[in-house]
């Protein structure tokens, strides 16, 4: 076994999937999605993708650009009506679309914000969490700092995107991203987690385990902020996500344009670690990660060879994705000649060790 011998002590499932590149997709499957009834993870096992959905809100922000709906360049204000971002202040803020999908437009996080909802608990609506109005998110959503001088990961930036999504196409944002995103791709499995699709995959959705190990009350969290943090998803899906991205990258995709992607990716003046919704690491790679509650994933994409990773897992470990072997099972390669590899907890180390 190699530096990471017990990541399969620290997972109770792993879902991962690759695509070479040749364009082969190998995805292997360990453990279990539910260790209370011995549920075996499978490839319809579908695991939190956590703030993975960041990536996939930009891909839609982006999209409407494309259809001339928006223009990132404008501010956030521009387009919303019902709610605005202020600065601390009480004016309204000049923020843009895009210094918020990169995180630089000054918004701050509350406090120990965007943990411990459980579903069972009294529902806090977007506008509570952008008024700071509950323990979710105990503080107003302001543009606190300067736009572009500071970089903030903030799930409450997401929020306000959510927001504006939803006033300009006049829908509910899971429809949107259903109809932007999901259905022209073909995706059965990926979804955002509202009521109605927790009741309607609820039998395939993973268990959520604490860093203690211990299931979270009610199987998984409830996660009103959705365009942060609220997709599910399986790896294989995920892929397919990634490949028609990095086609787009290279031109060759008649869902996204080479341009849209070009501009997703290019480095951030002062912050050239991020691009607009994923991070840029070396060598040509882009990284989106998750990190909840209830599990830990990882999306790397290779822009030269087209190489792709999914790892996707239902504990929170405790401690990043290089140190948790997320990351390490993201850049391992699968065993020579696998497609679809189902195995049990047991199997996991003979398997890596290939």
């Amino acid at each position: 076994m190699m530096e990471y011998g017990n990541v399969r002590e620290i997972f109770p499932g792993i879902g991962c999937a690759w695509t070479d590149a040749s364009g082969k997709t190998t995805a292997e499957y360990y453990g279990v999605a539910d260790r209370e009834s011995n549920t075996p993870v499978n490839r319809d096992t579908v695991f939190p993708a956590c703030s993975v959905s960041k990536f996939i809100t930009a891909i839609c922000v982006m999209k409407l650009q494309e259809q001339g709906v928006m223009d990132i360049d404008d501010p956030v204000n521009r387009y919303l009506r019902q709610w605005k971002l202020r600065s601390p202040g009480g004016s309204e803020s000049s923020a843009s679309i895009r210094s918020v999908l990169c995180h630089t437009a000054g918004i701050v996080d509350g406090d120990d914000a965007f943990f411990g909802l459980r579903r069972n608990d009294p529902e806090i609506s977007l506008a509570d969490i952008l008024e700071g109005k509950t323990a979710y998110n105990n503080r107003p959503v302001r543009a606190e700092k300067p736009q572009g001088e500071a970089f903030e990961y903030s799930e409450a930036g997401y929020c306000v995107l959510q927001q504006l999504l939803q006033e300009t196409m006049q829908k509910s944002f899971d429809d949107i991203v259903r109809d932007t995103l999901f259905i022209p791709l073909g995706l059965t499995s990926t979804f955002f987690a509202t009521p109605g699709n927790t009741a309607r995959f609820e039998n395939r959705m993973a268990t959520g385990y604490d860093e203690e190990g211990l299931p979270i009350p009610g199987r998984f969290p409830s996660v009103p902020d959705l365009a942060a943090s609220g997709l599910w998803s399986t790896p294989e899906e995920l892929l397919i996500i990634a490949k028609e991205f990095l086609e787009a990258y290279h031109g060759r995709s008649g869902f996204l344009q080479k341009k849209t992607v070009r501009e997703m990716v290019k480095p951030v003046e002062k912050f050239p670690w991020t691009g607009l919704g994923l991070f840029i690491g070396e060598n040509d790679t882009l990284i989106s990660r998750g990190w909840g509650e209830n599990g830990q994933c990882m999306l790397k994409m290779h822009c030269g060879t087209g190489e792709i990773a999914a790892v996707m897992t239902n504990r929170n470990p405790g401690v990043d994705q290089q140190t948790s072997g997320v990351e390490w099972l993201a850049d391992r390669k699968p065993c020579e000649g696998n497609q679809v590899f189902f195995g049990n907890p047991d199997d996991i180390e003979s398997r890596m060790s290939c």
